[in-house]
């Protein structure tokens, strides 16, 4: 494996460049979060950035991206300042920072089961029907969100693998065997298993990088689904509509994307072939009342082993960002 040191002189190649593109965009970006903008813009015109997303760019100043670069040009194995890195760019290094279970893991993790994953998030597929009902998971915002690194420094982190994990520690001098190191070592690991049959995924660190795959998988024409709403969280709850998409039967999958936990931002996007998307009106009860919200829910199917499919359904919430093509 290289020694840090190796990576760190591997760096210096693409410094000058950055250097270059940051004086060529400057007159058009304030900072690095308008230039992620006007990317996401040039990519998805008629897609608005979800708040979700807008809360993870990064925080860097054209400014201090220019600084970094320059001062990777003089760094050496002892130099980098991985503290001042992590607060100037919004990422966690924080050695105790223990990451809540990833919502909807399986996806990444075949061998699973359902039940192991986090309770509410999967439900059976006959619960969507009018009277059915289903409990809704835990539907507060993640503690830790962390920001996505702009494109040309996610390209200069070490290739984002298990095989690359003590480089990506060392850097930002994160001690292997704490609560962090563990979960970062998790997130490579999903991000490196088997799919399921019929399944194409990646683990961005950007979120050019997302929207890179998206486009691939469904084009610039697509639709984006968020849903931050906590009305019925880990409540049981009563359908009383469901409508599903038929524009998805025989058209190209939907992608979802997912949060998963590590120092900076990585979305865990999948299309898994044969996914159909419902749109559902609920029944919530709060106190003496009822309360009816809509809300979304992907159906996935996942080989059993033995032959059939699993329905593996589960609601669009939080974090997670839900493309289509567009109706």
């Amino acid at each position: 494996m290289a020694t840090r040191s190796t990576f760190l002189l591997l760096l210096l190649v693409g410094v000058s460049a950055i250097i270059s593109w940051l004086h060529q965009v400057g007159a058009v970006s304030s900072n690095v979060a308008e230039l992620q903008r006007q990317r996401w813009r040039e990519k998805l015109p008629e897609v608005a950035i979800p708040q979700t997303l807008v809360a993870r760019l990064s925080p860097l100043s054209l400014t201090e991206l220019q600084s970094l670069a320059a001062g990777l040009k003089k760094m050496d194995a002892a130099s980098f300042d991985a503290h001042k890195f992590c607060g100037a760019a919004g990422l966690i290094c924080s050695e105790d920072v223990s990451f809540p279970a990833r919502r909807g893991s399986i996806f990444a993790n075949p061998d699973a089961e359902l039940g192991e994953i986090e309770e509410h998030v999967f439900f059976d597929k006959e619960e969507l029907q009018e009277s059915g009902e289903m409990i809704l998971p835990d539907l507060s915002p993640c503690k830790y969100l962390v920001s996505f690194l702009p494109s040309e420094l996610a390209q200069m982190m070490p290739p984002f693998s298990t095989a690359n994990v003590s480089q990506i520690l060392n850097l930002l001098n994160i001690s292997g065997g704490s609560n962090l190191s563990r979960s970062m070592v998790s997130t490579l690991e999903m991000c490196e298993a088997r799919g399921e049959e019929g399944e194409v995924h990646t683990c961005s660190t950007s979120v050019e990088g997302m929207v890179e795959f998206v486009v691939s998988r469904l084009g610039s024409d697509v639709d984006l689904f968020t849903d931050t709403s906590v009305v019925g969280s880990d409540q049981r709850v009563r359908v009383t509509k469901v409508s599903k998409r038929e524009n998805m039967m025989g058209g190209k999958p939907p992608v979802t994307c997912h949060n998963f936990a590590f120092p900076y931002g990585v979305s865990y996007c999948h299309s898994i072939k044969g996914s159909e998307v419902f749109d559902l009106q609920l029944e919530v009860v709060q106190g003496n009342e009822k309360v009816r919200r809509n809300a979304t829910a992907v159906c996935h199917y996942l080989s059993d082993g033995a032959g059939g499919n699993q329905a593996a359904c589960h609601p669009v919430f939080g974090e997670m960002l839900l493309w289509t093509p567009k109706a």
